[in-house]
């Protein structure tokens, strides 16, 4: 179960999220918008792939309210889907991408706050509405992080630790078993050494900003 601190948490997670693909993206020219950021993929592509993960989390939402809560693909088809949509969506700007991930990732938290428990499918398993809102935050830091790619300072939220809990609660109820168990007593003493690059390393990003990253996550 979600408790309501732990809502109200991830949600301003969340919404920081969201903020800082904005701030960070906002005054980009067109060289910026052209530079890797997230391994092969353009700033620009980035932001398309942001739109397509937040269309992803309506559909499954839809599904959740109609009762199902199985997972909608498997976690091996990740690259695939994201190359596709990615694809698909290669006419829109990166300023378009943005502005319209924007105001889906904000409509979806809206939704999502009026349905916290129930249950969710996504790839990793079946967890509730608001567990999953802590793997959505911690989506888009992530991707903050890789549009800050050849800046002097990289993105870090604020608010590490929490949102490294957020996605080890959630990940321990998706996966279930003994490795849930196992996440949930690992999680919290990983939370106390260094979150942020822990995150980073478990996506596949380095943890250095001299790095490039060549997962898409």
């Amino acid at each position: 179960m979600t408790s309501s601190y732990q809502s109200v948490v991830t949600a301003s997670l969340y919404r920081d999220g969201v903020l800082a693909i904005e701030q960070i993206t906002d005054h980009f020219d067109q060289a910026q918008w052209d530079q890797p950021a997230c391994g092969t993929w353009s700033a620009a592509e980035t932001a398309r792939h942001l739109v397509g993960v937040v269309g992803w989390y309506h559909e499954w939402l839809d599904n959740a309210l109609v009762g199902t809560a199985t997972q909608p693909f498997a976690e091996s088809e990740f690259e695939v889907r994201n190359a596709s949509i990615v694809a698909q969506l290669r006419e829109m700007s990166g300023p378009d991408a943005v502005a319209e991930f924007a105001v889906q990732a904000t409509r979806y938290l809206d939704r999502a706050s009026e349905e916290l428990q129930r249950p969710y499918g996504f790839p990793a398993g079946t967890v509730t509405v608001g567990l999953h809102l802590g793997i959505a935050a911690t989506e888009w830091h992530l991707h903050a992080w890789d549009l800050t790619t050849g800046q002097a300072k990289r993105h870090q939220p604020a608010q590490a630790t929490e949102l490294f809990m957020a996605a080890g609660a959630a990940m321990s109820v998706a996966k279930g078993g003994i490795k849930g168990q196992l996440l949930k007593v690992a999680v919290p003493l990983a939370a106390r050494k260094s979150p942020w690059n822990t995150l980073l390393k478990e996506a596949g990003r380095p943890t250095t900003a001299e790095t490039t990253n060549d997962s898409h996550k």
